[in-house]
C-alpha cells in the first residue's frame, strides 16, 4: 500500500512540475524605429524580442541588433481584451519620449500592460495632458 501512495505521489508531483514546461511562451519580435523607455532603462532604436511565459507576470525585452543594450525585465499585468489579430507594441509619446506601455501577442486577444513608472509619471505631469498619444509598432510572433 505504501508503495502504490508513494507512485501516486510521484506520478501527481511530476504532472504539477511539467505543467509550466509545457506552457506556452510569447515572443514578438519587433522593429522598433525610436529610443523608448522600459522598466526604468532607455533603449535605443532597433531590433527588439519581448518574451513572456504563460502565466508569467514578467516580459523580457532584448534588443537583438546590439550586444551593449541590456536586457531588461519588468512587471506586467493582464491588459484589456481585443479579438485576436494582428501582435504589437504600444508605447505613450509625451513630446519626443517613449515608454513602453502595453503588448498585444495577436493570438489570445489578451494584452499585457505595463505599470506606469514614476518617470512617466513625471513625464506626463509636465506635459501637462489628460491623455498620452499613443503609438503602436506591428511586431511579429
Amino acid at each position: 500500500m505504501k508503495k502504490v501512495l508513494g507512485c501516486l505521489s510521484m506520478a501527481a508531483l511530476a504532472f504539477v512540475l511539467a505543467a509550466p514546461v509545457s506552457a506556452q511562451t510569447i515572443t514578438l519580435k519587433a522593429s522598433v524605429p525610436f529610443d523608448f523607455v522600459v522598466g526604468g532603462h532607455t533603449l535605443p532604436a532597433g531590433d527588439y524580442l519581448v518574451s513572456q511565459g504563460n502565466g508569467e507576470r514578467f516580459l523580457t525585452v532584448r534588443n537583438v541588433s546590439s550586444d551593449a543594450t541590456p536586457t531588461v525585465v519588468t512587471l506586467s499585468v493582464p491588459g484589456s481584451t481585443a479579438a485576436a489579430g494582428e501582435a504589437f507594441l504600444t508605447f505613450h509619446r509625451y513630446g519626443s519620449d517613449y515608454f513602453l506601455a502595453q503588448i498585444w501577442d495577436g493570438y489570445t486577444g489578451q494584452g499585457r500592460s505595463i505599470w506606469m513608472s514614476r518617470n512617466e509619471k513625471e513625464r506626463a505631469n509636465r506635459a501637462a495632458i489628460s491623455k498620452p498619444e499613443v503609438v503602436m509598432v506591428l511586431a511579429r510572433r
